[in-house]
């Protein structure tokens, strides 16, 4: 299934979120769980599901302050037993979400059927000297098991996409798709530096069964033309049916 990412989305309340998925032909929404209460709400959400007849079939947590959610992340999983979580690893001196994800989310995964995914974040130097977030090597995230693999997190932390498809093999779980045109990540995938024809292909070739999310950094959404949203998010469906989808109906 290909989803929708709500954290494209900040400047918009989560209804026009759900509208714009849905006009643009969407299987499904992924919520980032952030400090806009409505995401935090599963009363609301299921609402927002039923009305626009489109499931919430991942979470994630903001990547600012992870430890800030947790709560209200189990409250919602209790309402969405089944549900895919994406979940970074944790910031070197993020004490507090390092226990939850060890002692905590074993524990919810268990008891409401969840789909646990570790997912890279981009490489960061804290005081410029070590890595901001422990365990988020390619390698650690393959140790931990099921893997959410964020194509621009990979360019910035300068890994090539390819090479990670035979490297996860069934790890791999969940793919956060976008692009990188002209430095700036988290681009439409129709058109960049990433090889998001072949990855595509690659991963259909071997029958991938796990979900996409389609996430656009804000900065590249003409935010106040409805219309114009609407084409790019559905231009960048088709991108993704053309080379994943029709290949393997095809077959």
């Amino acid at each position: 299934m290909l989803l929708l990412n709500s954290e494209s989305f900040p400047n918009y309340g989560l209804e026009r979120f759900f509208e714009f998925a849905k006009k643009s032909g969407y299987d499904g929404v992924e919520i980032v769980v952030n400090s806009n209460f409505d995401t935090q709400n599963p009363d609301y959400l299921k609402i927002l599901e039923k009305r626009y007849e489109i499931p919430i079939r991942a979470f994630a947590l903001s990547q600012k302050n992870e430890e800030n959610f947790t709560k209200p992340l189990e409250k919602l999983v209790h309402a969405f037993p089944g549900s895919t979580l994406n979940l970074n690893s944790a910031q070197t001196l993020s004490f507090k979400y390092r226990n939850w994800l060890k002692k905590e989310i074993p524990r919810l995964a268990q008891k409401f059927h969840l789909q646990i995914c570790r997912k890279n974040a981009p490489f960061k130097l804290l005081m410029g000297i070590v890595p901001s977030r422990g365990e988020n090597s390619l390698l650690a995230l393959r140790e931990k098991g099921s893997v959410c693999l964020d194509l621009s997190a990979l360019w910035i932390s300068r890994e090539e996409i390819m090479r990670t498809i035979p490297f996860f093999g069934d790890s791999l779980k969940h793919v956060y798709l976008s692009n990188v045109s002209k430095g700036r990540p988290y681009t439409f995938p129709d058109s960049g530096v990433l090889p998001i024809e072949s990855f595509l292909t690659r991963l259909g070739q071997r029958q991938f069964s796990g979900d996409f999310t389609m996430k656009i950094s804000p900065k590249h959404l003409p935010g106040g033309d409805d219309e114009k949203i609407v084409q790019l998010l559905t231009q960048s469906r088709e991108f993704f049916e053309k080379y994943f989808v029709k290949p393997q109906e095809d077959a």
